[in-house]
């Protein structure tokens, strides 16, 4: 199974394009972005019409044109704390023309021993808490709720911190998750890196990855499991993967000046991956 990934893309149709022509000339069997697809966009006026029309005017053509050319080579979506829930259903409506398969809590079989499941939450951001951010390990987080947002209901209106406490925290999505298919023959898409990792390092030296699902990866070792969210992780700590136990996770980083995708190959419980700017993994 050849696998072309990325992430953090939101909106960049330049890089969509560098990703699909990435895919096919390499031989891709898939292609998976890992969250934040859509442009960034928190302006409640028009955040959703940017979203969705971006969705249709610039990504559906570009993937009926890509299907056209290569109809084996499958679309796997995954959003991210910065889409809007509401603009991800744009998304999901991608699925009926066959263009490609929404990621968030879904799972598709890959080959006949290797699934791939996805998960969009992260832990809360101090920036503005919306719809794809849950409490890690079940506690509230410590950040105002004043700019809080939520687009469940199909238009964006302010979060009460009551109603995010109410929501399943990630350890329990994950859980859930872990049900559906073998965890050992799964590679999990999250958006969120695990803690204390170089894929989760920010630029102030902190670590903000979720600690659920460092402890998720510890426990069910998965053979490779993709992340995104903290674009500048790999160019600071100086690596786009790392490993858990047996466990391969990825992280390729995101630069505006140039693609970030990871070609990988995964057979016989052997991970082979490269990376369009930071090369071969070490062994």
């Amino acid at each position: 199974m050849r696998i072309a990934y990325t992430a953090d893309l939101h909106g960049n149709i330049a890089d969509y394009r560098a990703l699909c022509e990435f895919a096919a000339r390499h031989g891709a069997h898939a292609i998976v972005v890992g969250g934040d697809l859509l442009p960034h966009a928190i302006r409640r006026d028009d955040a959703l019409t940017m979203q969705r029309t971006f969705v249709e005017r610039d990504l559906a053509p570009l993937l009926r044109t890509f299907r056209s050319h290569h109809p084996t080579i499958a679309v796997y979506l995954l959003p991210g704390n910065d889409d809007w829930m509401a603009a991800y259903a744009a998304v999901e409506d991608l699925a009926a023309e066959g263009l490609a398969h929404p990621l968030h809590e879904h799972i598709y079989q890959l080959s006949d021993d290797l699934w791939i499941a996805g998960y969009a939450c992260v832990p809360p951001t101090p920036f503005s808490i919306k719809d794809f951010e849950r409490c890690d390990e079940g506690r509230t987080p410590p950040f105002s709720f004043d700019h809080a947002l939520t687009s469940r209901s199909g238009v964006i209106r302010p979060l009460q911190r009551h109603e995010f406490e109410a929501l399943p925290s990630i350890a329990e999505d994950l859980a859930a998750l872990a049900g559906r298919s073998d965890p050992r023959r799964t590679v999990y898409v999250c958006h969120t890196p695990p803690a204390d990792t170089p894929l989760d390092l920010m630029s102030n030296q902190r670590h903000v990855g979720s600690r659920v699902l460092r402890a998720f990866i510890e426990q069910h070792q998965p053979p490779l499991t993709l992340h995104g969210h903290i674009h500048e992780a790999p160019a600071l700590s100086g690596a786009y993967t790392t490993r858990i136990g047996t466990t391969w996770c990825v992280n390729p980083g995101r630069d505006q000046r140039r693609f970030h995708g990871v070609l990988i190959d995964i057979s016989d419980g052997k991970v082979r991956m490269e990376h369009t700017v930071y090369g071969i993994q070490p062994e």
